[in-house]
C-alpha cells in the first residue's frame, strides 16, 4: 500500500496495458484482487478484446495482472473505496482517493471491524484491535489480534465428556470433536451364561436391566413354578409363565377337547404343573414337519404329551434327471431321531442317480453328451476341436465348436 501511494503521488506508476505513466488527474481503475492500477480507458479496451476472455468463454474477462475473471466491464471512475465517483485531486490527499475513511470490510472472515484509515490503494492493513478468544477445549481465554485465524491450544487436559456420557477426554486441548471412548466394558447376556467385551458408548452397550445381548442359546432359567426351565432362546425381559400351569392349560395335549369337558367325564383336576394333562383319547392329528402344501402328514397316535412319533408314510424320490423314482421314508421327521451324521448319509442315499445316458448333442453339434442322469441345459463340449486350420499345417486347439475355425495365429 505504501509503495503504491508513493508511486502514484510521484507519477512513477505505469499502466500495464499501455505502459504509460498514470497521471494524478487521469481516471483509473483498480483490481480488487491484485490491487494493480490501470487507466480506465485502457482497461475498458482490454476487457472488450478477445485476448482478455476467460478460457471457458463464459466467465467474463481476465485481469491483465492476476488473471482473475470478472463479469462486468468497468464503466465509471471511482475512488479506491468506491464511495465517490470522479474524485477531484487534492494536493494534500492521496491521488484518486476521496480523502474519507476507507470503511471496507477486511479480508479476514472473522474480523467484524471495518478499515479505519483514509481511502487508499492496495489491501487494507490488518485489524489493530484485540479480542478475547477461548482455547479449543474452552477452559482458558487469551487476548489475541483480531482476525488471527490460528487456533489457540492450552496445555490443560481437555476433560470434555465423551460419547459414552460416562468418561472424560484425556487428550491435551485439541481441535475438533473428542475421539470416541476407547475403554472396554464387560457385558453379560440376558440369561447370564455368556460374557463379552465391547467399546464403551457403542450401541451394543444398551442394557434393559436383565442383560445386554442374546447369546442365542437356550435360556434355561427356572420358571416361576420352580420345577421347569425356560426353553426359549436367550431373551430380554422376564421369562414367560410355565406353559404347564393349571391356569394356563385349558385343553388336552392335542387341543381338540377342553379340560372342563374332561373334568365332567371324571378326569382328575390338575393342581400343579407337574400333574399330567388328561388325554381325550382321540387321534392326535397334529401336522408333521415332513408334509408340504399339497400333502400334509398328520400324527396317527392317540392324544399324547410331548413330541409326535416319526412319520410312517413314504415319499417318492426322483433321480436327478427325473427319469426314475423310488420309495423312501420322510427325511424331515427321521432327522430328529437319527442324528445329524445319519441325516447327511440319508440325504446322500435318497439323492440317487439313474443309469440313463443322455443322447442330446453337445454345443458343438458333433458329439453326444453321454452323461449319466444328465441335468445340464447347455451340454457344453469339453473336447478339443482338432480340425486342421486354413494353413494346412496346424490344428485348432480351441474347445470343440460350431462353424469355421479361426485363422492360424502362428507366423513363419
Amino acid at each position: 500500500t505504501g509503495s503504491l501511494i508513493e508511486q502514484l503521488t510521484t507519477e512513477k506508476y505505469e499502466c500495464m496495458v499501455c505502459c504509460e505513466v498514470v497521471r494524478i488527474v487521469a481516471p483509473v481503475w483498480s483490481c480488487q484482487n491484485c490491487y494493480h492500477v490501470f487507466h480506465l480507458n485502457c482497461i475498458k479496451k482490454w476487457a472488450r478484446s478477445p485476448a482478455s476472455q476467460a478460457e471457458d468463454g463464459n466467465s467474463g474477462w481476465r485481469c491483465p495482472a492476476c488473471q482473475n475473471a470478472s463479469t462486468q466491464v468497468p464503466k465509471s471512475y471511482t475512488c479506491f473505496c468506491g464511495k465517490v465517483h470522479n474524485p477531484e485531486w487534492n494536493r494534500n490527499e492521496i491521488p484518486h482517493s476521496c480523502g474519507e475513511l476507507c470503511g471496507k470490510k477486511r479480508q479476514c472472515l472473522d474480523c467484524p471491524h471495518l478499515c479505519n484509515i483514509l481511502c487508499h490503494p492496495g489491501p487494507c492493513p490488518s485489524c489493530p484491535a484485540f479480542v478475547t478468544k477461548t482455547c479449543e477445549c474452552g477452559q482458558t481465554s487469551h487476548s489475541v489480534r483480531c482476525g488471527q485465524s490460528t487456533k489457540i491450544h492450552c496445555s490443560n487436559v481437555c476433560g470434555n465428556t465423551l460419547n459414552c456420557g460416562k468418561h472424560s477426554c484425556t487428550q491435551v486441548c485439541h481441535a475438533g470433536k473428542c475421539p470416541p471412548c476407547q475403554l472396554t466394558v464387560q457385558q453379560v447376556c440376558y440369561c447370564g451364561s455368556n460374557l463379552k467385551e465391547v467399546l464403551c458408548g457403542t450401541k451394543e452397550e444398551f442394557s434393559d436391566g436383565f442383560g445386554n445381548f442374546s447369546c442365542q442359546n437356550i435360556c434355561g432359567k427356572k420358571l416361576n413354578c420352580g420345577r421347569h426351565n425356560c426353553t426359549q432362546v436367550c431373551h430380554p425381559q422376564p421369562c414367560q409363565l410355565c406353559p404347564r400351569l393349571p391356569q394356563v392349560v385349558y385343553r388336552c395335549p392335542c387341543g381338540q377337547t377342553p379340560l372342563s369337558k374332561l373334568l365332567e367325564l371324571g378326569c382328575v383336576e390338575r393342581k400343579i404343573c407337574t400333574d399330567p394333562i388328561p388325554s381325550c383319547g382321540k387321534t392326535c392329528g397334529k401336522p408333521l414337519s415332513c408334509g408340504s402344501y399339497e400333502f400334509v402328514h398328520t400324527c396317527e397316535s392317540l392324544c399324547h404329551e410331548g413330541e409326535c412319533k416319526p412319520c410312517s408314510h413314504t415319499s417318492n424320490i426322483y433321480c436327478r434327471c427325473g427319469f426314475k423314482k423310488k420309495v423312501s421314508v420322510d427325511v424331515k421327521v427321521m432327522t430328529g431321531f437319527l442324528g445329524w451324521v445319519f441325516c447327511l448319509f440319508l440325504i446322500a442315499a435318497i439323492t440317487f442317480m439313474c443309469d440313463k445316458r443322455c443322447n442330446k448333442k453337445r454345443s458343438c453339434g458333433r458329439h453326444k453328451c453321454n452323461e449319466v442322469c444328465c441335468v445340464d441345459t447347455e451340454h457344453k463340449c469339453s473336447l478339443v476341436c482338432g480340425r486342421k486350420l486354413n494353413c494346412g499345417l496346424h490344428r485348432c486347439e480351441e474347445p470343440c465348436h460350431r462353424g469355421s475355425c479361426q485363422t492360424c495365429w502362428q507366423t513363419s
